[in-house]
């Protein structure tokens, strides 16, 4: 897939949620308020069809991205999902890996072959500032 440029792309990088378990301070900045009412999100099936759609573009790589995509309690399923698409090669996820120590063999199992993980500083203080918790274990 090129765009208007000639550049090629590979990869989608598909947003699951808007939820976040943290409060960084570059996602929510002072005075950011939440649109009131629901959030729709992109059902499993929907999600399949985006993939098969960009995987026949020939995209190869899809990235689950969020908010934080752990959150969303189908993720396990949406990754058997995306990683069963005809085309896709790699299923990545970009997390803060508050749950990866619990759930990350049963991400593998589900497809997911690379994760991204948010480290916003191995300094306790800091990465509480940043975060909204003291969270650096």
């Amino acid at each position: 897939m090129r765009d208007g440029y000639g550049r090629s792309f590979e990869y989608l990088r598909l947003s699951l949620t808007d939820v976040c378990n943290f409060r960084c301070a570059y996602c929510l900045p002072d005075g950011y308020r939440k649109l009131q009412g629901t959030t729709s999100n992109l059902c499993v099936d929907e999600i399949r069809r985006l993939v098969t759609a960009f995987a026949q573009l020939g995209l190869w790589k899809v990235r689950l991205t969020g908010g934080e995509p752990s959150l969303r309690t189908e993720l396990l399923e949406i990754a058997r999902t995306v990683a069963a698409v005809p085309g896709i090669r790699t299923l990545a996820m970009t997390t803060n890996g508050y749950r990866l120590a619990e759930r990350a063999a049963d991400y593998a199992q589900a497809g997911i072959s690379a994760l991204n993980i948010s480290v916003d500083s191995l300094d306790p203080a800091r990465f509480a500032a940043i975060t909204g918790h003291d969270r650096l274990e």
